[in-house]
């Protein structure tokens, strides 16, 4: 069975998500779709604005076969942490390629790209011109168009950035996987506003919080599960529903530097800004630098919500863990499930599943991680749901 994995967050699943996965099948010549997907946290630092299994359903009626949960703490961590996760999940269904939306498909830059990161050469570069003072996205632009002797805007885009990372992981795991781009068409990555073929998922969650469900590029059965989730919980999920819980942690916090991504300086920074904004924007804006990005600054953020720390990051990067846990399949990714399971990965539908190849939950560091932020993850909401790790099964979709 050929199988082409795609990394992706779905938050929601739109019809650029829908074009995305019908190109993936017919550039691939695949038999299914993988999909590992973001949890309830995604990589840019902030819950998901629908949970995990309707995102996951959506995904299934929308064109992948099977869905998998990229686990926690590294769903909303940096690009290269982030990339790496996801690439380790998708390498346990057995892929044979990837494909990815990107703003280029010119798969020879990206896949070049990809190979000078992985350079000493290019990691000595970065560290000088890190010394410098520049952000990060500067450096390596700077770093970039030195070493290509050519233009590097090719990474100054969001998508292309993953692209590479998906790329360079790959590598990194050493699996020959054959790379298809899908160029994005529409509006850009992070714009507003509600124009042209596709939308983006920034502008449909910026108008989904404003209560406007109509004439948004979504498909059917994600506008469906949508507006289950809204009636189930009176609200969407975001960042700022939880602006009260994050002051008590910060003020509650032993150790402000032994959260992940927080180093000396930016703890005191963000202590002198308790109780001063009523937004999460404004508060990163209050502490936004050259050293600290918008986007890094956000995961610092969930990273005090969540509690996870640097020790934990170190924990979890040495473990490598045997099973996937499953969010919604086909009858395609049944067959993907059998064929992980003759491989030896142990395939998590519910939570029966874990005792049945005699795992203990309780002492799975990413089992426990998981269910904590799940918890979290419902706080602010009506008719929460307290350990949902326990209870919701992997939804299966019987689409014929």
């Amino acid at each position: 069975m050929k199988i082409t994995g795609v990394v992706a967050e779905y938050n929601p699943f739109h019809a650029g998500h829908e074009y995305q996965l019908k190109m993936a099948r017919r550039l691939s010549g695949c038999d299914c779709i993988a999909v590992v997907m973001s949890g309830n946290y995604v990589q840019r630092g902030e819950p998901a604005i629908i949970d995990k299994f309707k995102r996951a359903q959506a995904a299934v009626y929308g064109g992948a076969d099977i869905v998998i949960e990229l686990p926690m703490p590294f769903s909303c961590q940096n690009a290269e942490m982030f990339a790496l996760a996801a690439i380790k999940e998708l390498s346990k269904v057995n892929i044979d390629s990837l494909s990815f939306g990107c703003e280029t498909d010119d798969i020879d830059i990206l896949e070049k790209i990809a190979q000078i990161q992985l350079t000493p050469e290019y990691n000595k570069l970065m560290k000088a011109e890190m010394k410098k003072g520049l952000s990060y996205p500067k450096a390596m632009s700077n770093v970039l168009k030195s070493v290509l002797n050519e233009d590097s805007k090719a990474v100054s885009y969001p998508n292309n950035v993953l692209a590479v990372e998906y790329m360079k992981s790959a590598i990194k795991l050493n699996l020959k996987l054959k790379n298809y781009p899908v160029k994005r068409l529409g509006m850009g990555h992070n714009e507003t506003e509600i124009t042209g073929p596709f939308h983006s998922a920034t502008a449909i969650r910026n108008f989904l919080l404003k209560g406007t469900f109509s004439n948004l590029k979504l498909t059917e059965k994600s506008l469906e599960v949508i507006e289950k989730f809204y009636m189930d919980h009176k609200k969407f999920n975001t960042l700022n529903n939880y602006m009260d819980y994050l002051y008590y942690r910060i003020i509650t916090c032993d150790d402000l530097t032994g959260i992940y991504e927080i180093r000396e300086g930016l703890d005191n920074k963000i202590l002198s800004q308790v109780y001063k904004h009523d937004r999460i924007d404004d508060l990163i804006m209050s502490l936004k630098s050259k050293r600290y990005t918008y986007s890094k600054l956000r995961r610092c953020l969930l990273n005090i919500l969540l509690d996870i720390k640097k020790f934990d990051i170190n924990k979890f990067m040495l473990i490598d863990h045997d099973y996937i846990k499953v969010l919604a399949f086909n009858n395609r990714g049944r067959q993907v499930i059998k064929d992980a399971r003759n491989n030896g990965i142990r395939v998590i539908n519910r939570y029966s599943d874990y005792r049945k190849y005699n795992l203990a939950p309780e002492k799975l560091e990413r089992f426990k991680i998981t269910n904590v932020s799940s918890n979290i993850y419902y706080l602010p909401l009506k008719n929460r749901k307290l350990n949902s790790e326990y209870t919701e099964n992997a939804v299966f979709v019987d689409i014929g």
